[in-house]
Formats: structure tokens, sequence, C-alpha cells
């Protein structure tokens, strides 16, 4: 993906997170391997600045 479509992601997923947080709402959509994984490396604290987009590299350096 380029950079446009992956700020494309994180605000269709930001607007989800927003409706959640207000409503009932669903979207239906349970984290998948590859959410889940983004979702550990948050909690983990490994967000820092990255000079590619994966999450190969983060998994590496724990």
């Amino acid at each position: 993906m380029n950079v446009d479509q992956h700020i494309k992601v994180a605000q269709w997923h930001l607007e989800q997170a927003r409706l959640h947080n207000v409503s009932a709402h669903t979207c239906g959509c349970p984290a998948n391997k590859h959410d889940q994984r983004a979702i550990d490396a948050v909690e983990a604290g490994l967000i820092i600045e990255e000079k590619a987009c994966t999450l190969e590299a983060k998994e590496a350096r724990v």
C-alpha cells in the first residue's frame, strides 16, 4: 500500500473506534492475525519511527 492508502485505512479504523465509543455500533470485523500483531505492538510500546512498513521489523527487536 502507498501512504495515501495507509492514511485512508487508518481514517476508517479511527471512525469505527469513534462509533464504538459513542454507540452500540458494531463493525463486524474481528481482529485478524495482522490486526492482532499491530494491537500487540501498540500495547507493548513498540511504536517508534520506522523506515519501512513491517511488523516483522518490530518483532525482530523484541
